[in-house]
């Protein structure tokens, strides 16, 4: 093995990987843990620690696009993934995370819902019914916390359906006792603060763009 002092010694035995590899690797996804990334999923950790009680804090992470949003949301996952316990066949979930859907429609909400918790509801069913099966599931698979990822997509419906969806995710939150995390840009704090209830239980953490060094590079 050639020595290649001018790479950190982690990355090293990367060089001698063969020509294809190295392009892979080279393309591959990468962790930049930055100084704001570092501090948003320390208060996610900090929020999952929370016991369940009547009003659940929930928080707003919110910046221009790339700014590492759905990044920090998918490394929070990856720390904090299912487990399945084969004596009682139960799946454990604390963290569950769906992408909003193109409109804020009650029915396609709960359809996100669902197919994040990999239990994806049949197509003819009423609203209802998939409404009252996230609500089981959720309570069955010890969900703590929901995350919506790129919440800002409910201003592309009418004021109806944005209030409706609203209406949902507030539910969701009260009834299910869980932490509620919205991510977006800009515009998604604009959208939730069409909503005093909401507006003033979500604390807002703002990314900021970035520059300097890198706190930490992760394969």
């Amino acid at each position: 093995m050639t020595e290649y002092r001018h790479l950190q010694p982690m990355y090293q035995q990367c060089a001698d990987m063969g020509i294809e590899e190295r392009i892979a690797w080279i393309r591959a996804d990468r962790w930049l843990e930055t100084a704001d990334a570092r501090a948003a999923l320390a208060r996610l950790e900090d929020l999952l620690s929370y016991p369940p009680r009547d009003r659940m804090p929930c928080l707003l992470l919110y910046g221009d696009t790339g700014m590492g949003k759905t990044k920090i949301i998918r490394k929070f996952l990856r720390d904090h993934q299912p487990t399945f316990d084969r004596g009682t066949g139960v799946t454990t979930m604390p963290v569950v995370a769906m992408q909003m859907p193109a409109e804020p429609v009650e029915r396609d909400v709960y359809g996100e819902l669902l197919n994040a918790m990999s239990a994806p509801g049949p197509g003819g069913d009423a609203t209802f019914r998939l409404k009252t099966t996230c609500r089981t599931l959720m309570r069955k698979m010890g969900v703590r916390m929901l995350i919506i990822d790129e919440i800002h997509a409910m201003l592309t419906g009418t004021y109806r359906q944005q209030r409706i969806f609203l209406n949902v995710i507030r539910f969701l939150a009260n009834d299910l006792k869980v932490l509620l995390i919205c991510a977006g840009t800009d515009l998604a704090r604009q959208a939730l603060l069409t909503d005093p209830q909401l507006a003033e239980r979500f604390e807002a953490f703002h990314l900021k763009r970035w520059s300097g060094p890198v706190a930490n590079f992760c394969a």
